[in-house]
């Protein structure tokens, strides 16, 4: 942590935007399998990499949430008694909040309206979050005057 704990360190960002992009890359290419999959569009060697993208992406969640998690104590608590940045990061952390438990929803449901309901959500805010973040970091840079 630099400036009082408000910037993350490289190693500490790099990590965050790895992992984030692995989660966005499998869950992009599992919905992309998953439509074409549905339709009848999908051979039988694509269709295997369902299973693995989910994996990935499952593996990759528990790693964000437990990066992002290692932000509490430090980057968050010190920039919101800076008051800097509170509700965009407020916003960020509630819909990786709501990515979390969708998830969970999509594993554990067993009504397939529910599951559908919680699919759209988790796709469309999993999307979504990539520019959240970036909102984030514009407007922490911007209030920092850099």
């Amino acid at each position: 942590m630099k400036r009082r704990g408000l910037q993350l360190s490289r190693r500490h960002r790099w990590s965050l935007y790895l992992i984030g992009l692995a989660l966005l890359a499998t869950g992009v290419a599992w919905a992309w399998l998953h439509r074409l999959d549905e339709a009848g569009h999908v051979s039988g060697s694509w269709h295997e990499w369902t299973p693995s993208l989910m994996k990935v992406h499952g593996f990759a969640a528990v790693g964000f949430v437990l990066l992002l998690g290692t932000l509490l104590p430090v980057h968050v608590r010190h920039s919101w008694h800076a008051k800097r940045n509170r509700a965009n990061g407020a916003f960020f952390l509630s819909s990786v909040s709501v990515l979390t438990l969708s998830g969970y929803a999509l594993y554990y449901l067993g009504s397939e309206n529910l599951r559908a309901c919680c699919s759209n959500i988790h796709f469309w805010l999993g999307v979504v979050a990539p520019l959240l973040l970036v909102w984030h970091i514009w407007c922490g840079h911007r209030a920092s005057g850099r």
